[in-house]
């Protein structure tokens, strides 16, 4: 459990048009740079005394959302996580689902880190080392790695360049991805209920799992 949760915890260090011939990759970019930016004030935001009081908890949230809102496209992950969803929704449901689904990666993820720093005080910016930057076309690929002790855990982020801006539209933590993962939650959901069920349940799961269905109180503890 203790490395399930350390695992989960690092999808929100997230707390984050160039047309070639053929892809090429490289140790470091200005892409690379520019998301290490991101992650790095994430950090440094998280990691601040000054906003560990209970007043100042909305602060430190608009602050950490404000960063992470320059590098992620919402909009094209959600549009991405719910696949052939997407076009059966109208365009104020569409809206209201980004929102929705923003806010609930957001707040669920970043509870889990800090819960994770709690536990891990000595983790900084220096366990996170990016290792290979790979662009195809409009599509980039950055890959690191999380070093936790005798542990390292490959982290990849995928960015999509819009406009001459790179941002990120999926994760993927030891080859499961964001995307992928909660598409098949939402496709079982929309199959077997509606647009406003799917709605319901983001809401009331709302920081608390990376899961959008009730999870059991008490997982099995492994022998």
């Amino acid at each position: 459990m203790h490395g399930l949760l350390k695992k989960a915890s690092l999808y929100a260090l997230i707390l984050l048009c160039t047309v070639l011939v053929r892809p090429f990759a490289v140790k470091a970019g200005i892409i690379t740079d520019d998301l290490k930016t991101a992650v790095d004030k994430v950090l440094s935001i998280m990691q601040n005394p000054a906003y560990g009081a209970p007043d100042k908890k909305q602060e430190r949230q608009n602050l950490i959302n404000t960063v992470i809102a320059v590098k992620f496209d919402w909009e094209e992950m959600s549009r991405r996580a719910l696949g052939m969803h997407w076009k059966d929704f109208t365009p104020p449901q569409q809206k209201e689902f980004v929102a929705i689904f923003s806010e609930f990666l957001e707040r669920t993820y970043i509870s889990k880190v800090d819960l994770f720093l709690k536990e891990e005080k000595s983790f900084s910016a220096k366990n996170i080392a990016y290792t290979k930057e790979t662009i195809e076309g409009q599509y980039a690929l950055i890959d690191s790695k999380i070093t936790l002790k005798e542990e390292e855990i490959p982290l990849s982020y995928k960015l999509i360049n819009k406009g001459g801006k790179w941002v990120v539209y999926d994760l993927t933590l030891e080859g499961v991805g964001i995307v992928a993962n909660y598409r098949t939650q939402f496709s079982e959901l929309l199959a077997n209920g509606s647009y406003e069920k799917l709605i319901e349940k983001l809401k009331a799961r709302q920081g608390e799992g990376d899961s959008i269905e009730k999870a059991p109180a008490a997982a099995p503890k492994k022998q």
